[in-house]
């Protein structure tokens, strides 16, 4: 046998020293020529084959050529392979109601953020979580198995043949929705959303009849609005007066009218100092000590409600919504049926309570999960009651009815934390429409 070395390309040291079989020695010419041939044969191909690499070396990126020389991956020309996955393309969200009971934690791949939001004013979401809107973003399909694993947590309330919400049965907080099979998430229950979550456009804002929350969600804010309002409509500015009769009982109530009750104009026992059951002697360091003559929570001669928007963890998390509004309603002004017949209770229709803090429930519908109240046992004759739930003729601010604070939003520096660009847009917002500018 006769064995030639000769320089070969491979996979251990790039270049290596290889024998190469060869035909026994023989003095026929033809047999010589044709050795020589297969020598010269195989030093062109393996020649071409490093020229071939180092060729697409210089179009490839480097990962690609090793590929190509360690691995013989046959890779197309001009193609540059994808690096594998990693943790740090994915970005975690995370999502919780009230109590903790349910805790959601994503890894959501960073090129899907921010998710794109929507923010509904309809009928059914303004009684369905007693806010004036919601906000919602659609579950990346990466995620959907964990969230759709996560719903054995939580309660189902169907709200149509399309529509199911999903909330925690303890606390209240509905935290996922699904339409037509689609999962989403409730942008209040997010811990974070500031580069998580892009609020997109607002839908269904005709329903409110008077702008309702997207009065201080139009300007300066890259929001589209579909069924929007005529700016000459009446009910968009905030000193709106109505022209109709004013009645004189308005109807509250949740979604599927579990939690059902009727408020009344203030009464005189509203703010008499000899009641009992009205907050008359509570001091409130934010708006002063309690005057007999002035109370806070009386506005417009005492024939209009405090209402105030809130950003604070809390509230945010208890009805899954990025803002709150409550109205000041003192308990002698509320009834449980329209003929007044019926006195106020704590306990009624599917009403829950849960306590979230020493000396405070938060009072929720058990079958739809709408936010109803926020009690305290420093003022249990004053509640602040839900404002998303009021029926009135007028438009979902209820301005008949309601004196809103426009001067800030509540517990600001709550929201700065997570969501600092909307909170500010809003309070900015809230403060132009209360000066009388459209906003």
């Amino acid at each position: 046998m006769i064995a030639e070395n000769h320089t070969s390309f491979s996979a251990s040291n790039g270049y290596s020293t290889t024998p190469l079989a060869r035909s026994p020695a023989s003095k026929n010419p033809a047999s010589t020529f044709l050795t020589s041939l297969m020598v010269d044969w195989e030093k062109r191909s393996q020649a071409n084959a490093l020229r071939d690499c180092l060729r697409k070396c210089q179009s490839w990126t480097i990962d690609s050529a090793i590929d190509e020389i360690f691995n013989g991956q046959q890779l197309p020309r001009n193609q540059t392979s994808q690096p594998p996955p990693n943790m740090s393309d994915a970005q975690e969200v995370r999502a919780r109601c009230l109590c903790g009971n349910y805790q959601l934690s994503l890894s959501v791949p960073r090129h899907k953020l921010p998710l794109t939001a929507s923010v509904c004013h309809c009928d059914s979401c303004r009684h369905g979580s007693g806010t004036l809107c919601i906000g919602a973003t659609y579950v990346p399909e990466k995620c959907l198995t964990a969230v759709q694993q996560s719903l054995s947590k939580l309660k189902a309330s169907e709200w149509s043949s399309r529509r199911t919400t999903y909330f925690c049965d303890t606390c209240g907080s509905t935290v996922i929705g699904k339409l037509d099979g689609q999962l989403w998430i409730y942008t209040g229950a997010l811990d974070q959303l500031e580069g998580v979550v892009q609020i997109q456009r607002q839908i269904f804002v005709k329903d409110t009849l008077d702008g309702g929350f997207s009065n201080w969600l139009k300007e300066d804010l890259p929001i589209k609005t579909h069924a929007t309002l005529d700016n000459d409509l009446p009910g968009l500015e905030k000193n709106y007066q109505s022209t109709s009769k004013a009645s004189d009982r308005l109807h509250a109530h949740c979604l599927c009218k579990g939690v059902e009750f009727w408020i009344a104009r203030p009464l005189a026992s509203s703010a008499d100092p000899s009641n009992p059951r009205c907050d008359l002697h509570w001091e409130n360091p934010e708006r002063g000590d309690y005057d007999p003559k002035d109370p806070w929570w009386l506005k417009a001669d005492r024939t209009k409600f405090h209402t105030i928007v809130c950003a604070c963890d809390s509230c945010r998390l208890a009805a899954s919504c990025d803002f709150v509004q409550w109205a000041y309603v003192p308990t002698t002004d509320i009834s449980l049926s329209a003929d007044s017949s019926v006195p106020f209770s704590h306990t009624f229709g599917t009403l829950k309570g849960y306590g979230s803090c020493k000396r405070v429930v938060r009072y929720f519908c058990g079958d739809c999960g709408a936010n109803v109240f926020w009690t305290g046992d420093d003022r249990p004759g004053l509640l602040d009651v839900a404002v998303g739930l009021l029926h009135a003729p007028e438009g979902s601010l209820a301005q008949d009815w309601l004196e809103w604070q426009t001067n800030s939003v509540d517990f600001k520096e709550d929201g700065i934390r997570r969501a600092g660009t909307l909170i500010n847009h809003v309070e900015g917002a809230l403060q132009k429409w209360g000066r009388g500018d459209k906003a």
